[in-house]
């Protein structure tokens, strides 16, 4: 798994925050956590982020629209939605969104990094990640 990527956790629950980051930062990546979709949007401007998690039912800006502002910014970004709520929010509906990977809550971490890996290498295979990531704002990344 590729180390050294900046990812950013957004939820309004702030257990799934506290374990996503803990999991994350153990596995070497570096994490930055957003209470909500407004706060998700602000670190958005502060990025870039290599990979966006974020649920998709929360107050003020929902994680759809947070999806469409973090492509518009960076559209070589990863972003996995996540929801208690598959059957108001379903899977093929986060696809067609432009989601690379869809989890619905509760999950495992093992389900976790399966779906996080698949987004991630997935998002990779596009050219526009290697566009984004081709500027000269980073060292690299570090296999």
């Amino acid at each position: 798994m590729l180390t050294d990527l900046r990812i950013l956790v957004v939820d309004d629950d702030p257990s799934v925050l506290e374990v996503l980051e803990t999991y994350l930062t153990r596995k070497g990546f570096r994490v930055a956590c957003a209470g909500g979709g407004l706060e998700g949007l602000a670190a958005l401007e502060e990025g870039p982020y290599d990979l966006v998690l974020s649920d998709i039912q929360m107050a003020g800006c929902d994680g759809y629209a947070l999806l469409r502002a973090a492509r518009e910014r960076a559209p070589g970004c990863a972003i996995i939605l996540m929801t208690a709520y598959d059957e108001r929010y379903p899977l093929s509906a986060a696809l067609e969104a432009g989601a690379d990977g869809y989890l619905s809550k509760p999950f495992s971490l093992a389900k976790f990094s399966l779906i996080f890996e698949r987004a991630f290498w997935s998002a990779l295979s596009r050219q526009d990640w290697w566009l984004a990531h081709d500027d000269g704002r980073r060292e690299g990344i570090h296999a």
